[in-house]
């Protein structure tokens, strides 16, 4: 789905003159204002509401829901340098983070009704033959676009370039860790990671750590997969192959292995056990990961690939109960692709708006 006209005209999708980014980094959204001159009147989410003053200087009113403690946390610019802008009043220090982040909540909270609606047992897709059906409720409830996004996630076909968001920020503020989960013969984004100062760690027990997708690279490869001991990845996986004995470990025991508290960007890609880490750790865990960048596989992906236990029984209203209950978690969806060549498949990128 496309961003909202009126946050498209005040900047957010990086397009026009007005000069506004929105920076959502780890969930941690910052409206950036530059002071831009001579804006016109705007209107902010659809609310009616008018916004008078300089580039993305907003007010709102009459917002029914709470406001959200931690989907902006604003970084006011320093004092204009140009004569006519040093003339006009700075906006006081939060206004416009508060009035920016209450309209990109209110419609967050249009896309939970939905999931709410179509997470109930026995719903329907409103549209049975749409491509992806399973995931054709799961709209993108942040909107966002390039550059903030890597690409435009319509164009996207999944499988492909990971569609993070503030890619282009990480390493820029201090540590930050990354795990990558399911590397199989493309280790390209644990590399770029690690390219760009992230500690950056690769998980994969199908992947022997002398093959060249994972040897001698600046990131730290480990030959287990996550998930508890004793899993299987099931015979006839061309991952697989004729391996039989597979070294798992819990995301947790992972983490405390390698010292970690907290982690940056939690990518995986790991054909249907995804589903596991979500109801096992991900949904019960105190110290969640600031974005995610997953692939989600369903009852009917491909076989080969996906092992038929992993996602049996996940079709449409499991999907959005999923969603649904990230969503209380603070999540919520930068991007979607649904897979090109596997429409059971679907890749997304999701921020926690609880993330500090």
């Amino acid at each position: 789905m496309g961003v909202p006209e009126d946050l498209e005209r005040c900047g957010i999708a990086g397009y026009g003159r007005f000069g506004c980014a929105l920076f959502a980094l780890g969930g941690v959204a910052a409206l950036l204002d530059y002071a831009i001159l001579d804006a016109p009147r705007l209107r902010v989410a659809n609310t009616g509401v008018p916004a008078v003053g300089k580039g993305c200087n907003v007010s709102l009113s009459g917002a029914s829901a709470a406001t959200p403690t931690a989907l902006m946390a604003p970084l006011m610019p320093s004092t204009p340098t140009t004569p006519a802008a040093s003339k006009r009043p700075a906006a006081p220090a939060g206004v416009v983070g508060k009035a920016v982040a209450e309209a990109f909540e209110q419609f967050a909270l249009t896309q939970r009704e939905k999931l709410a609606k179509y997470a109930e047992a026995g719903a329907e897709p409103p549209d049975p033959n749409v491509k992806g059906v399973k995931y054709s409720t799961v709209l993108q409830s942040i909107p966002l676009a390039p550059p903030i996004l890597d690409h435009d996630a319509a164009r996207g076909a999944g499988g492909g370039k990971k569609n993070i968001v503030g890619k282009f920020a990480f390493g820029k503020k201090g540590r930050c860790v990354v795990y990558g989960m399911g590397i199989a013969t493309n280790s390209a984004f644990e590399q770029s990671m690690a390219a760009m100062g992230c500690e950056t760690h690769a998980f994969d027990c199908t992947v022997n750590p002398e093959n060249k997708v994972v040897k001698d690279k600046e990131f730290t490869f480990h030959d287990w997969c996550i998930g508890k001991s004793g899993s299987s990845i099931g015979r006839g996986n061309l991952y697989a192959g004729t391996q039989t004995n597979f070294v798992f470990k819990t995301l947790g025991e992972t983490m405390k292995e390698l010292g970690h508290d907290t982690i940056d960007l939690l990518k995986f890609d790991i054909e249907g056990f995804e589903w596991r880490l979500f109801e096992e750790e991900l949904l019960t865990s105190s110290s969640l990961p600031a974005q995610l960048s997953f692939e989600l596989h369903c009852e009917g992906a491909n076989p080969a690939f996906v092992p038929v236990a992993n996602v049996r029984g996940k079709g449409f209203t499991q999907v959005n109960k999923l969603f649904l209950d990230l969503f209380d978690l603070g999540y919520r969806v930068a991007s979607k692709e649904v897979n090109f060549y596997d429409p059971a498949c679907a890749e997304f990128v999701m921020v926690n708006v609880n993330s500090h």
